[in-house]
């Protein structure tokens, strides 16, 4: 899933026609009121997803990389890293580790480091880092809200809102918290 998707899908709920169109390819020379409103539809699917990653579905990213000096940088991962799950060693066991300010101390040698990051902002054809529970309908619903917020339709926003929080506990909760139907007998 791209930010496009999410865009194109939060534009299908607002019925945007002329963003739509802009991101088919079937409009060679969108107006700038068109532009406009995608470059603030990218900016909202990034606050949401950076919402959504922060306080119920983590982003993960799981990495092998070589301590040099027996210090694995954070500033020499791929993403901003938030929280380490798991340092494993070349022979997959768990690995003992210290964290510090800018760095892991670990043994020399190559390590696979599990762990949740903070999401940069995505461009219009950047791949979002969620797994497949979190979809674009999802975040088009979460960006749908801050776009009516944004235009001052407020109980339209109300509605995108809803769908928007009931779908993303559908994901966050545990299936065990989930209470199964009932009847009286």
């Amino acid at each position: 899933m791209t930010i496009k998707d999410i865009i194109k899908t939060a534009a299908v709920y607002l019925n945007l026609t002329d963003v739509i169109s802009y991101l088919d390819g079937t409009d060679a020379t969108p107006s700038s009121i068109t532009l406009s409103k995608t470059d603030l539809l990218t900016r909202l699917s990034n606050l949401t997803i950076s919402e959504l990653a922060a306080s119920y579905v983590p982003i993960t990213f799981s990495e092998t990389v070589t301590a040099a000096d027996g210090k694995i940088a954070f500033s020499g991962l791929t993403h901003n890293l938030t929280r380490i799950l798991s340092v494993k060693n070349e022979f997959n066991h768990d690995a003992e580790f210290k964290i510090y300010p800018e760095y892991i101390k670990v043994f020399g040698g190559r390590y696979t480091i599990e762990y949740e990051y903070a999401p940069a902002n995505y461009g219009l054809t950047d791949a979002v880092g969620f797994n497949g529970k979190i979809t674009a309908a999802l975040l088009g619903y979460g960006v749908a809200a801050e776009f009516c917020v944004t235009e001052g339709r407020f109980e339209e926003a109300v509605l995108w809102r809803k769908r928007y929080t009931h779908g993303v506990e559908r994901v966050a909760l545990p299936k065990s918290a989930a209470i199964k139907g009932r009847c009286w007998l």
